[in-house]
């Protein structure tokens, strides 16, 4: 044969055949700087090592035992009623913060007749009051849902921002809740005011009950917006736990609710924050295995496992290899998927464009130990391989720390996982 088709033939046998092992000293470096150096092992994030994970209108002491770590916002008198069990008990609480007794308002038609100056001084005073709270982790803007096509409502929202950061000492984080249809253009407008940029994720309720890679779609739209309107600004996933699902689909919430977290978390979420931990009418058969399967969650990112501070302060690294056995490309999100969710402060035109990954693989270094996390977001069992491990490499079930076998040296790891299942490993150089 001519060379130039002896050296191809070689290049072609050489790719086909197994890879070679990558240097375990290099795979396993640790990150050059320890971005936890200096935090409370309990603080909450970015003051601390803990990561949030709360729900609007639960009960505190409940929730926390349970597996949370932060008691979310409560609307109303539930506001007050929160802050001050939370202060009593030395518990870290999301404080809701407005103009109004109870310091949160459900309608913008009543704060709208007030005049800004008006707003700033009342939510002034209020800061001011409440800033000696120690246990207040965050501020929530009320009302929420505003709406960033309305110079008014921008207008009253950079008021509202202004004057808790002017009335905080602490300088605690502020965030406002947006609807599930924003994208990364319009929240353009929100983000240069807050500190967390948050939008709802309530895959069931906006019509992606079988479609949740939307998850991943909806914290990169908030990703990518911080970055562009706001760098050092973070993001919560915010899940749902509003309704109870027919029958049929209730031994799925707890896949679900896995899914829709460690996504969020994968896709760069900082923090969760449900809707809600209340027990309304809507989800009275289920209410109890929707919050058991958040609280779990909860105890594996700040308990044993340690998963919250691989999501802070692991170092994203990308040398492994993963692929599908079946076909599995991104899919463009369609505009069938719009419904009629918060129709009254979205637009039509949100949330209708994009791409959605079918699934997610995520590699995180912390010390010398290497997280692998992979997600199916397909509502089918799917086969996957992943290859690139070094050589006499150990690995763990990064959720219960049980042994996993690992490949033969060149071989790769084979994991068939089930319909929107959340799969991870701990990979180290074996001692």
């Amino acid at each position: 044969l001519p060379m130039p088709l002896r050296l191809l033939l070689l290049a072609l046998a050489c790719h086909v055949g197994a890879s070679p092992s990558p240097d375990p000293a290099t795979f396993f470096r640790a990150p050059a700087v320890d971005r936890s150096a200096g935090l409370p092992a309990e603080g909450i994030w970015p003051k601390g090592q803990r990561l949030l994970w709360a729900g609007y209108s639960g009960v505190a002491e409940r929730d926390l035992k349970a597996g949370f770590s932060v008691a979310g916002p409560h609307y109303g008198g539930g506001n007050e009623v929160q802050l001050a069990a939370c202060e009593r008990l030395g518990l870290p609480v999301i404080a809701h913060i407005g103009p109004f007794p109870g310091n949160v308002s459900g309608s913008w038609d009543a704060v709208s007749k007030l005049p800004l100056d008006e707003v700033r001084s009342r939510v002034t005073e209020r800061v001011k009051a409440l800033a000696g709270n120690r246990t207040i982790v965050m501020w929530a803007v009320g009302p929420e849902e505003l709406r960033p096509w309305r110079k008014d409502e921008m207008a009253y929202l950079r008021t509202v921002t202004e004057a808790v950061r002017a009335s905080d000492p602490e300088r605690r984080p502020v965030f406002l809740y947006n609807p599930n249809h924003r994208d990364a253009a319009s929240l353009a407008a929100i983000v240069p005011h807050v500190d967390v940029v948050a939008k709802g994720c309530y895959a069931n309720s906006a019509g992606h009950k079988d479609n949740r890679a939307w998850i991943r779609w909806s914290v990169e739209q908030m990703v990518e917006s911080a970055a562009k309107g706001r760098p050092g600004a973070w993001t919560l996933v915010m899940p749902e736990l509003c309704k109870d699902p027919e029958p049929a689909d209730r031994p799925m919430i707890r896949t679900w609710v896995r899914h829709d977290c460690y996504l969020g978390l994968m896709s760069g979420a900082k923090g969760m924050l449900t809707w809600s931990l209340f027990p309304r009418k809507e989800v009275k058969a289920t209410w109890k295995t929707w919050h058991d399967a958040y609280a779990e969650c909860g105890r594996e990112i700040n308990g044993a496992p340690g998963l919250g501070r691989v999501f802070l302060f692991g170092e994203r690294r990308d040398d492994l290899q993963v692929a599908t056995r079946e076909r599995r490309e991104p899919y463009p999100l369609g505009t069938s998927a719009r419904n009629a969710l918060e129709s009254t402060t979205s637009l039509p035109t949100e949330g209708t464009r994009g791409v959605l990954h079918p699934w997610t693989k995520v590699e995180l270094q912390l010390g010398e130990r290497r997280w692998v996390f992979l997600a199916n977001s397909l509502p089918e069992p799917t086969r996957f391989e992943l290859r690139g491990l070094p050589a006499g490499a150990a690995l763990a079930d990064a959720f219960t720390g049980a042994p996993v076998a690992a490949p033969g040296a060149g071989e790769p790891l084979v994991a068939e996982l089930g319909p929107w299942e959340i799969r991870a490993w701990v990979v180290s150089g074996a001692r």
